[in-house]
């Protein structure tokens, strides 16, 4: 079962993990994280940047779902960091509101614009799961963190 003391050293070293890391650190992740999710949203989908081509015609069940968890993971992701990177320069609630409005606009930007992507298009569906993925990740972050 292990030492009782280095069981309680881990749990400490695990706690003690720094979040507030340099400001230029931050805003790398957030600026990366962003351009990731620019890119894999804004790319065609038969002959994409990154990621395998589509194949043609209406995708089945499974690859939809797994298009819908790739947003939940890209809004979640780009509401977070952008909280984690402002809230270094203004207070937690002040940074996210903007992280959400910022989110926001990402996700309607990137919408409108797949309707000028060859083999794209606009999707209400896609955008609700953007909107309630942001809300969500909003509210957790304030259970969490306030």
């Amino acid at each position: 079962m292990g030492k009782p003391g280095l069981d309680r050293c881990m749990v400490d070293a695990m706690m003690n993990i720094d979040l507030h890391p340099h400001p230029a650190l931050r805003w790398f992740c957030t600026l990366a994280w962003t351009a990731l999710v620019l890119v894999t949203l804004l790319q065609s989908s038969s002959q994409p940047v990154i990621g395998p081509a589509a194949p043609p015609g209406e995708p089945p069940l499974e690859r939809e779902i797994l298009l819908t968890v790739g947003h939940v993971v890209a809004f979640a992701g780009l509401t977070l960091l952008w909280w984690w990177g402002l809230s270094a320069h203004t207070t937690s609630p002040s940074a996210l509101l903007m992280a959400v409005l910022i989110a926001l606009l990402i996700g309607i930007f990137s919408e409108l614009a797949q309707a000028n992507v060859p083999d794209r298009a606009a999707s209400w569906f896609d955008l609700l799961v953007n909107g309630l993925t942001i809300g969500a990740t909003a509210w957790w972050i304030r259970q969490r963190f306030f």
